[in-house]
């Protein structure tokens, strides 16, 4: 590639710790090419909470060819390889009810998903999985949900998903600002949400987040809400045939 990045490049969101403390411990390089190639996967899955099988992995052309090994040499190498990073707490690893051998991205919302699930997990460290006093503290939050039906439109079972998919990715603070941007825009749409949510995670977290964000903006971010933002999304809605 000797043009770099196309324009309307997707990106695939990495949770920022992989690309400091972590980058420092990873002294495998094969190991660092199939966490990312995962987190690229479990980006794709539209599941809540996301997830992928070994057989996902093995039948990658990208892996086998990244890693120059196929058969029996793949099987043991990417075995040993998400072993490694589960044992850094990257990765979670657990099977199914049909004992298949299932790979989750290790964050706070996918280990809530677990419990609710009733899986028992743990670290291939050792360590015990995250537990929590009742059932009540491992649901997810109704925020986003709540702010979506009062300020967009009425909660489909896709949007409810999408929702949630969002909460895995992006902190809480994020979507409910990016549903009410939506709003105060007139663009009642979670393709216009998940836009925005997608351009924060692509070139940085609203600064007035940072600074605390109490209901009002602290500053009026013209790019995520004008109407020229507006415009812009509707023209490539338009582009890809979207009604």
């Amino acid at each position: 590639m000797t043009d770099g990045f196309p324009r309307g490049v997707q990106f695939t969101p990495v949770p920022n710790p992989l690309l400091a403390s972590l980058l420092e411990d990873i002294d495998d390089l094969d190991e660092l090419k199939l966490v990312l190639r995962t987190i690229h996967a479990l980006h794709r899955q539209r599941k809540v909470p996301a997830y992928i099988s070994f057989s996902d992995l093995l039948s990658d052309r990208t892996v086998a060819a990244m890693l120059h090994a196929s058969s029996g040499d793949l099987e043991t190498l990417v075995t040993r390889l998400i072993a490694s990073a589960a044992g850094r707490g990257i990765l979670l690893v657990t099977g199914n009810e049909e004992g298949q051998k299932c790979i989750f991205l290790n964050t706070e919302p996918v280990r809530r998903a677990l419990v609710r699930q009733g899986i028992d997990f743990s670290t291939k460290s050792g360590k015990p999985g995250e537990t929590w006093p009742d059932t009540e503290a491992a649901r997810p939050k109704m925020n986003a949900i709540t702010s979506y039906e009062q300020n967009i439109a009425a909660v489909t079972p896709l949007v409810a998903e999408n929702i949630h998919a969002a909460l895995e990715e992006h902190a809480e603070d994020e979507v409910l600002l990016a549903i009410r941007y939506a709003a105060e825009a007139n663009a009642r749409s979670w393709n216009y949400i998940s836009a925005i949510l997608r351009r924060w995670a692509s070139e940085g977290r609203p600064e007035e987040l940072d600074d605390g964000w109490d209901g009002t903006a602290e500053r009026d971010l013209q790019e995520d809400r004008s109407d020229q933002f507006y415009a812009e999304y509707l023209k490539r809605q338009r582009a890809r045939g979207a009604n």
